[in-house]
């Protein structure tokens, strides 16, 4: 049998980890390291009393162990080998239970914090659910499986439960949280001010972190394309939309690269796709922090606006609107920051993209007129020339 990838389509089926037992002492002693949280509440989940209950169990039959703490591990031979699957829990933290086995097991509160977080790293899973996929992948590798037994383990061996802790939980190490928190706020705080220089680096050393505990290094971390796109795309759109970027832009260049990401690229691929993105956000946030850095938010609000409906009609009235301001009010403090009124701001961007069209294409001037909102031909030639001084048809053959 394929080991490997019998156990593959385990993890990737149920998001879920799951190994193979070849040396009882060095691989159930590896899993009491990463998993037993502690030997006191945990005691089946020590290598003694693994290597006991696995030595006993029986052919074509699946084990549910499940601990005081209500998290859960599977064992079963198929092949001639065995496999433990999990850890995971089949219900949400409840922070009232985990407090009452604290205090029943006459260990301090400052546990509680580590437990959660120990608890919150393992999947929620049903056993009819798990049996059902094991059966299903064991068929895949012997059609002769029909179905294995089921039994659930909830019973503690008391010689277990008498040792010393497995960890001193008293003096948790939470360093590497806080380190991982600095990473991300380091990340998106570069986004937020726009350091196209700097923020691949500084999400490489964000996607690089890992928690210090063990049993956290089995959870998603953005160095997975697969499960970080999503959960990068809200945080930098949010860092990008702090910055004053426009939601319209950052949409933009978001709804893109969702567009682009697809299941079956592989990793290098979503990768790069990643970076990209960060990047031509980081890129925008550095393009307007250039060009509207300066002004107010409302003055920014405006200028925005015009950018996204040059083509259509833009009055006033429309604007004192999308910034809660008196028509008055919001025309004395646009003049004061760009030293022209809004109408003539209004005038000069539309005639900044028609000399654009006018020097690159050779699109009719009509046409042209019509596309930055001037549907007045006449007009159109009369706003051009008091700004650049000379016609459009003049501006087109001297350029």
């Amino acid at each position: 049998m394929e080991t490997d990838l019998f156990l593959r389509l385990i993890r990737n089926l149920m998001n879920i980890n799951a190994v193979v037992v070849t040396d009882y002492d060095k691989d159930l002693r590896s899993f009491e390291e990463k998993y037993c949280y502690n030997n006191t509440l945990q005691p089946m989940f020590t290598r003694e009393a693994l290597s006991l209950m696995i030595n006993s169990s029986e052919t074509e039959t699946i084990y549910e162990i499940v601990d005081s703490l209500n998290v859960c591990i599977i064992f079963f031979k198929f092949c001639d080998q065995t496999f433990i699957v999990g850890p995971y829990v089949q219900k949400e933290y409840s922070e009232n239970f985990l407090e009452q086995m604290i205090i029943k097991n006459s260990l301090p509160a400052s546990n509680l914090i580590s437990l959660r977080l120990y608890y919150t790293a393992f999947p929620i899973m049903y056993s009819s659910q798990l049996q059902g996929t094991l059966t299903a992948v064991m068929q895949s590798f012997d059609p002769s499986v029909i179905a294995f037994h089921y039994r659930k383990l909830t019973g503690f061996i008391q010689d277990a439960a008498e040792k010393t802790l497995h960890t001193d939980i008293d003096n948790t190490d939470y360093s590497s949280i806080y380190r991982r928190y600095d990473d991300e706020h380091r990340f998106l705080s570069m986004i937020k001010n726009g350091d196209v220089e700097n923020v691949k680096s500084a999400f490489k050393i964000m996607a690089a972190s890992t928690a210090n505990y063990d049993f956290m290094k089995e959870n998603p971390t953005y160095s997975n394309p697969a499960v970080s796109f999503a959960i990068l795309r809200v945080l930098a759109r949010k860092a990008a939309e702090d910055s004053g970027l426009s939601v319209i832009t950052i949409n933009a260049i978001t709804q893109k690269y969702v567009q682009l990401m697809d299941s079956s690229l592989n990793s290098s691929s979503q990768q790069t796709y990643i970076y990209d993105m960060i990047l031509e956000l980081t890129r925008a946030v550095h393009e307007h922090k250039l060009t509207l850095g300066d002004y107010s938010i409302p003055v920014q609000k405006i200028m925005e606006y015009v950018e996204l409906h040059l083509g259509n009609e833009i009055t006033i009235k429309r604007l004192s609107e999308i910034t809660n301001m008196s028509i008055s009010h919001l025309s004395k403090i646009f003049k004061s920051e760009t030293k022209q009124t809004i109408s003539e701001y209004i005038a000069k961007k539309r005639c900044e993209k028609a000399a654009s069209f006018l020097k690159n294409t050779d699109y009719a001037i009509q046409d042209i007129s019509s596309f930055v909102g001037y549907q007045d031909n006449n007009y159109f030639v009369k706003v051009f020339k008091k700004i650049y001084g000379i016609t459009p048809s003049s501006y087109r053959k001297n350029t």
